[in-house]
């Protein structure tokens, strides 16, 4: 038969074990808490130390970049003169005056019965690389003045029309003709004669819709 176990405490003292046991467990629990919050407390610290040495590292990395690029700011400047000065080349290999090209198209449209005496050419000064702009003044100026001898005044006409089919040229105008009689030839008795009509064509370049640039540097 079993044995009943009898407390035989008296009622306070019961109470006071009950409330020391409760204060045991709950600075049981304290220290546990704490000893988390001291873990949670390391690791976050780990963690703020790895993104500061993260954070140094980048700065390092910045300043070593930034002396590269200081030392590198001078091949930069050069490339970037040297781009402009390409620009500028092409700009001015754009705006040449093509002559040969020009002189062939005139060979290639002159009618078979015009003779060309002479033929002047001048290059205005707004199609000069840094020159003057043009004053708008109306028609352009006489920069191609082509002298010849034909048989009649149509074959002038004629040579002055196929001429505007020459893309550089515009303005084509009509300075002079004049018609007189010339000594073709002879025989044993009398001498031939025939009439020639001596022409003055003017003609300007086109202009170019872009000036061309300057080789001068600002403020020369």
């Amino acid at each position: 038969m079993a044995t009943k176990r009898i407390n035989l405490l008296p009622p306070e003292e019961r109470a006071k074990a009950r409330r020391e046991r409760g204060l045991t467990w709950t600075i049981v629990a304290l220290l546990v808490l704490a000893a988390v919050l001291g873990m949670v407390y390391f690791w976050e610290n780990a963690k703020v130390s790895d993104k500061e040495s993260e954070r140094d590292q980048l700065e390092a990395d910045i300043a070593a970049v930034q002396v590269q690029m200081a030392e590198l700011q001078p091949y930069k400047a050069l490339q970037t003169k040297r781009t402009e000065m390409t620009k500028t080349a092409k700009a001015l290999d754009d705006a040449r005056v093509p002559w040969s090209t020009i002189f062939e198209e005139i060979s290639l449209v002159i009618p078979e019965n015009v003779r060309l005496q002479s033929l002047t050419c001048t290059v205005p000064a707004a199609m000069l690389p840094g020159g003057a702009a043009e004053m708008a003044t109306g028609e352009l100026a006489a920069d191609v003045t082509f002298t010849g001898q034909t048989y009649q005044h149509k074959d002038v006409a004629e040579f002055m029309t196929r001429l505007g089919l020459i893309p550089q040229l515009t303005n084509i105008q009509l300075a002079s003709s004049t018609t007189a009689a010339a000594a073709t030839g002879t025989t044993t008795t009398t001498a031939t004669t025939q009439e020639l009509t001596t022409f003055t064509v003017t003609a300007s370049l086109r202009r170019y819709v872009t000036a061309p640039p300057t080789t001068k540097a600002a403020g020369e």
